[in-house]
């Protein structure tokens, strides 16, 4: 039987936002954000039937594909927690995640225009936001810490930048399943082996070995495990699309770089191997210039 992994959407959304796996959420979000929030309630609770609902919905329409907000949980004064989990690095990636960070600091303002918030001076209903990304690929260089947090702070003091009420405003943390520079046996660590291999150590917290038992294939409900088999299919799908379009992005970028060396008549030998491609095939493009 193969096994499927936290990181599952359904079984990611199934493990933080069920009714009776408050805690849970909550303890994820004080291990990677370094908090205390007594109480996290996320915006939309998983059922089967309501998820399985959205799914199809969102097959029968274009949407962006990536960094989509998975989880949006708030706090009882209104600080609002973004969780996406991101297994695949895609173009524009900070870019996004900070993207839906901003989106999410703004939402208490609704639709309402820049001038508007300005004239009526509405900027008291704004609330902190924190943004987690579990991604599985290098954030920076592969020897970076797995967990970062980048927050805004003087430069010279390191001094938080602080809201109205003395909390911090935006928060935007990354935790990387991939690097291994992470401290042992820390709750991040029992966290990122868990979402990483779907095992839990004997020393990790109880509530990662509960999370593990609520998610475990066998513990589902019949319309559950149909539907991580169709969400796991259609993903190996993706990722085998995305890859392709990957591969043939880099060999377009070789042949151009060809194209120009051969412009500047250097030797094939010396283009072959700074390229990768072949001396048959820069003869080609030799003859086609």
């Amino acid at each position: 039987m193969k096994k499927y992994l936290p990181t599952n959407d359904l079984l990611f959304k199934k493990m933080l936002t069920s009714e009776d796996s408050l805690h849970i959420l909550k303890a994820f979000v004080n291990d990677l954000l370094e908090t205390d929030f007594k109480e996290l309630q996320p915006k939309q609770t998983y059922h089967i039937d309501s998820y399985i609902s959205n799914y199809e919905k969102a097959q029968q329409k274009p949407k962006i594909q990536y960094t989509e907000v998975d989880i949006l949980a708030t706090t009882e004064d209104g600080t609002q927690t973004t969780i996406e989990c991101q297994i695949q690095p895609h173009d524009h990636f900070n870019s996004r995640a900070l993207f839906y960070l901003i989106e999410a600091f703004r939402s208490s303002l609704g639709k309402k225009k820049s001038k508007n918030i300005i004239k009526d001076n509405l900027f008291s209903s704004l609330h902190p936001v924190y943004g987690i990304n579990i991604i599985d690929f290098h954030l920076a260089d592969a020897q970076g810490n797995a967990l970062r947090r980048f927050r805004l702070l003087d430069e010279k003091t390191q001094q938080p930048f602080l809201g109205d009420q003395q909390e911090e405003l935006l928060i935007l943390c990354f935790l990387s399943l991939k690097s291994k520079n992470i401290q042992p046996n820390s709750a991040v660590h029992h966290w990122q082996t868990f979402l990483k291999t779907g095992e839990v150590a004997t020393g990790a917290p109880e509530y990662i070995k509960e999370a593990k038992q609520r998610i475990d294939f066998y513990n589902l409900g019949r319309e559950e495990q149909k539907m991580i088999m169709k969400i796991d299919k259609a993903e190996a799908i993706s990722n085998a699309v995305m890859s392709t379009k990957v591969r043939e992005g880099m060999e377009l970028a070789r042949i151009e770089t060809a194209q120009s060396m051969l412009k500047d008549e250097l030797p094939l030998e010396t283009i072959s191997k700074y390229t990768g491609l072949s001396i048959e095939k820069l003869e080609e493009l030799k003859r086609e210039q």
